[in-house]
């Protein structure tokens, strides 16, 4: 058994969130939604919201094809078994829709639900997260070892990419996890041992623990997306005119003007596949944020932008005055 499909992200945050999150899903523009209309909810939190001004996500629901085998696998392997199988209904654009459902623990107060797909019924409803390029998580440093393992016996999801980057002061370590198909990503991110502090600390201070730190959201034009919700006031976390300069001098490129893309933080980098152009924005109004949604267009690339990560933690290093340790990446065949 392996997850099949993301077919919604459960959300909670101040009242504020929901107006944030239309805008955030069908820009006025026309430019397009992102995805299907209703795979991103506001729901009220199960848990104490660790902290009341930004959106925490609580829950992301899975299709599978068999729940019973899904729900036994994972709380076999660890997870909490917080909803055994039983009849409930998809929240629906038009609706719902009555279907087998069990609930589990994931990682620290999310929650993972899987839903039972019907073949007989299409996959639109099951599918519906098709906007999401992936969740990334983050996670204390000694932690990794052991939640990488819960997802690939719990939830039949594979490694298919790690990557060290350390220098003398910050450190982070990635693993990206997906299913055979692709349609399940997830990137694991926490610092390493002797990194000085970092955005993943802070988060994980905030969370009292591991939680959901972003998630990416693939557009088919980011610059004309960006532009759309910009005029919605929405923020973008800007660009370091240095690290902006080392990835031209690095991908030789970037389609979106230098000045267009300092003022919305839009970065790109290739793979052997092609390009990536991706921006992170904030959904909060505090001074330092500890959640946030990345847009991301693909053109033929695989990877996450790891590149851009190198980038800016040697513009950090630059004026700390401390030399760079960077491992390249290890990418893993992909499970066929």
């Amino acid at each position: 058994m392996t997850l099949a499909s993301v077919t919604s992200v459960s959300v909670s945050g101040p009242s504020w969130s929901g107006d944030f999150l239309r805008t955030l899903m069908a820009p006025a523009s026309g430019v397009g939604r992102v995805g299907g209309d209703a795979w991103l909810r506001v729901e009220p939190s199960r848990v104490a919201a660790p902290r009341a001004d930004e959106i925490v996500v609580n829950d992301v629901m899975f299709g599978v094809d068999d729940v019973d085998v899904a729900h036994r696998r994972a709380v076999r392997a660890g997870a909490a078994d917080l909803a055994p199988p039983h009849w409930g209904v998809l929240p629906t654009p038009h609706g719902g829709r009555p279907v087998r459902m069990a609930r589990v623990g994931g990682i620290g107060h999310v929650t993972h639900t899987f839903v039972e797909r019907d073949p007989a019924a299409g996959d639109a409803a099951f599918d519906a997260a098709q906007g999401l390029d992936h969740l990334a998580l983050c996670l204390p440093c000694e932690t990794m070892g052991a939640t990488v393992a819960r997802y690939q016996a719990g939830f039949g999801l594979h490694v298919t990419q790690t990557e060290h980057i350390q220098t003398r002061s910050l450190g982070m370590v990635n693993t990206v996890l997906q299913n055979a198909s692709g349609s399940v990503k997830l990137v694991l991110s926490a610092p390493t041992p002797t990194s000085q502090t970092t955005q993943l600390h802070r988060f994980v201070d905030v969370h009292g623990g591991a939680g959901i730190q972003h998630l990416a959201l693939r557009v088919p034009a980011l610059l004309a997306h960006s532009l759309a919700l910009k005029r919605h006031d929405v923020n973008f976390a800007g660009s370091m005119p240095e690290v902006f300069d080392a990835m031209l001098a690095r991908i030789g490129h970037c389609p979106v003007p230098r000045d267009a893309a300092l003022a919305l933080g839009i970065m790109a980098d290739r793979d052997a596949d092609g390009l990536l152009l991706q921006s992170f924005l904030a959904p909060s109004r505090t001074a330092e944020p500890v959640f946030f949604f990345e847009l991301i267009e693909r053109q033929g690339a695989r990877g996450f932008g790891a590149a851009n990560i190198r980038a800016l933690f040697e513009a950090v290093e630059r004026v700390q005055g401390a030399p760079v340790e960077v491992d390249e990446p290890q990418r893993q065949p992909a499970p066929v």
